[in-house]
């Protein structure tokens, strides 16, 4: 049994990985270097601004805390994420060739696996990168930087400057940075593997066109209803997904609780993984 169990462990990851290889491989790859250009001139750019007017460096982890925080931000990240994934699950020769000699419960375990993965990139990714284009003006900081902080009560009359908008109040009055930081990514993370594993369950079920087009409604009544902050913006994953609208500006009591929002997040990924092994004995293949 332990060798059996071994064996379908390295079927598995073999899957996965070879599945994470074609994908860095695949033209779509080059949506991230489009990712990179929006983060500069959207974020970068904006906290280099701010860092110049007000004389001061900012943390160079608060890029990335922008752009999970961005109303804007939010609506573009997940679309290009979703663009990036599009073609999830693949379905070439080889696929077909590990479902007859491994069985479809395996190769849908590599598939989820590989989600995992692919997420757990690209957010590493975005750190990174926003660390790096930060770094002219930026120094690791274990808190948020006077530069963002400061910003309204040095400037009073630009209230309706962008800098407030990628960095509100209701973030940096109501965590610390690590925390921030740590809720951001997680919560980012949950929302891609969310949005790829309806793109498995679709294709699982024979109609991949449905889980595209599920994704991108989600996506797009998340940023309507998360930018009019409206009640009903917790139906949807994007405002679970976003630390800030969780809490008001000063009152440390939040709108919605955070952990909430793990559960919400978690337990959909949860329940769609069980679909999906659901529906391996529904999955043909050849059909789209």
């Amino acid at each position: 049994m332990h060798v059996k169990g071994e064996q379908k462990l390295r079927t598995v990851l073999h899957i996965a990985v070879s599945e994470f290889r074609r994908w860095l491989r695949s033209s779509r790859i080059i949506i991230l270097a489009v990712m990179l250009v929006f983060v500069h001139m959207q974020i970068i750019t904006t906290l280099q601004e701010c860092s110049a007017m007000m004389g001061e460096p900012v943390g160079l982890m608060e890029g990335f805390i922008a752009l999970g925080n961005s109303g804007v931000i939010v609506l573009v990240v997940p679309a290009l994420f979703l663009a990036l994934m599009a073609d999830f699950p693949q379905k070439a020769g080889i696929d077909f060739f590990y479902q007859v000699r491994t069985s479809k419960r395996k190769w849908i375990l590599g598939q989820m696996l590989f989600a995992v993965g692919a997420v757990v990139f690209l957010v590493t990714f975005l750190i990174l990168s926003s660390v790096v284009m930060l770094t002219g003006c930026g120094e690791w900081m274990s808190e948020f930087s006077r530069a963002v902080t400061h910003y309204s009560s040095v400037f009073p009359e630009r209230t309706g400057d962008y800098i407030l908008q990628l960095l509100p109040e209701n973030l940096y009055q109501q965590m610390t940075l690590g925390t921030a930081v740590r809720h951001t990514a997680i919560l980012m993370m949950l929302y891609f593997l969310l949005l790829a594993l309806v793109l498995l369950v679709s294709a699982l079920l024979n109609r991949k066109y449905a889980g595209l087009l599920a994704d991108a409604v989600l996506i797009a009544l998340g940023t309507v209803s998360t930018a009019a902050e409206a009640d009903w913006m917790w139906l949807f994953p994007m405002a679970h997904s976003i630390p800030w609208v969780h809490f008001e500006k000063y009152l440390s009591e939040p709108v919605f609780p955070i952990a909430g929002s793990y559960l919400y997040l978690g337990g959909i990924c949860a329940a769609l993984a069980v679909i999906c092994l659901m529906a391996a004995g529904k999955y043909q293949a050849g059909k789209v």
